[in-house]
């Protein structure tokens, strides 16, 4: 359960960064772009490491909170096929791209949902709620 915590504080810290210091981002970016990005991407990417092997390991023994029916399922696969298309539509020219101003944020907000619906341990709530 720490590694998850830490991986969760550590990503989103490493994002959260701009909101909170926009002027130390941009004094380090000035620095030396490439290196602002490369340490920004090495923090996420640690982050995202400890996630996935605090969840791989939490989730066996985490308590269970609520079990979903059944036909949630299909419905958390439906709010699904939207999230591939907004996950895309940045690369692409569309009308999607005029109307949300971040469509990839919508898609990870997606998937978040769909996946709480139906996954109902401790583990699930802590990694899908923290997107």
């Amino acid at each position: 359960m720490i590694e998850l915590i830490a991986g969760i504080i550590l990503f989103f810290g490493a994002h959260s960064i701009s909101i909170f210091a926009l002027p130390l981002r941009d004094q380090l970016a000035l620095k030396n772009e490439y290196a602002w990005k490369g340490i920004y991407s090495l923090i996420s990417l640690a982050g995202i490491v400890l996630m996935v092997r605090g969840y791989g390991e939490f989730r066996l023994t985490a308590d269970i909170l609520y079990v979903s029916p059944i036909w949630l399922r299909h419905l958390s696969a439906l709010i699904l096929l939207p999230f591939f298309i907004f996950m895309l539509a940045p690369y692409f020219p569309s009308v999607i791209n005029r109307k949300l101003k971040h469509p990839q944020l919508v898609a990870i907000k997606l998937w978040a949902i769909a996946h709480l619906l139906v996954n109902g341990s401790v583990a699930d709530i802590m990694l899908f709620g923290a997107f």
